[in-house]
């Protein structure tokens, strides 16, 4: 009886430290933008000494910032609907040639402020796959995402894609830092984040869990091949069912 009931404090003793750590990550994530967006509006209200230049900085600002707190609501909603088994997925006959370029019109405007270039590798003729494109393309989101933040100002994205009798491929290549060996096991765990030197982490650590998640319910599989100082590239492949 006392070796049950010590594993069972045991047990929730763990699930209080995950709550405590969940909290605190999510707090830390919302406070950030949270006090940008208040501390911009202030100005914007309180001094009126601020010129037209000034004014739509700070309206950029606050915009950012509210576009980055929906973005971790957004992809916190999507992830628990997801691993509850309550996320609704519509497959039809999509063009994946489409979905890629609705992914990257999506991130395009932090690509351009970072002068990161954002080019496609991808076959003339379209290329249909049995899907949910709106899942993919927040899939691909993601990915893009990723790559964009980590990649240095003027690098470079690469999106290919290929197909082949049973699978569709996509990759996104990006030319950032590269990630340790040891922390690859660790991409796709959710609300683990990776903490690079003199960078200020943020983000929930969800997105490549969505993304595994979403590429689960299509039968598929994600790979990631990294080396440090030579950049990322995350493949996605997907059975063909049609």
């Amino acid at each position: 009886m006392d070796t049950e009931q010590n594993t069972i404090e045991i047990d929730l003793s763990g699930i209080q430290q995950l709550k405590s750590r969940i909290v605190t990550q999510i707090s830390h994530e919302f406070r950030t933008p949270l006090t940008s967006i208040i501390g911009f509006a202030a100005m914007l209200e309180e001094n009126d000494q601020i010129d037209e230049r000034q004014r739509t900085e700070y309206a950029h600002y606050i915009r950012h910032e509210g576009l980055r707190l929906s973005k971790i609501v957004g992809d916190l909603i999507e992830l628990d609907a997801l691993e509850q088994g309550r996320a609704h997925f519509v497959f039809e006959e999509s063009e994946i040639q489409k979905i890629i370029y609705r992914s990257i019109a999506l991130i395009i405007g932090q690509a351009i402020s970072k002068s990161i270039t954002i080019s496609k590798n991808m076959p003339n003729d379209a290329i249909i796959l049995k899907c949910d494109p709106d899942k993919i393309s927040n899939a691909l989101y993601q990915l893009l995402h990723n790559a964009v933040r980590f990649t240095e100002p003027g690098g470079s994205i690469v999106v290919t894609l290929g197909t082949n009798d049973t699978h569709v491929s996509i990759s996104v290549q990006d030319t950032g830092p590269g990630i340790p060996a040891e922390d690859i096991p660790l991409l796709f765990k959710r609300f683990e984040k990776l903490y690079r030197p003199q960078e200020v982490p943020h983000g929930t650590g969800v997105g490549l869990t969505l993304v595994k998640h979403i590429i689960d319910q299509h039968g598929g599989t994600i790979h990631v091949h990294s080396q440090v100082g030579e950049g990322t590239t995350f493949t996605i492949r997907i059975p063909r069912t049609t």
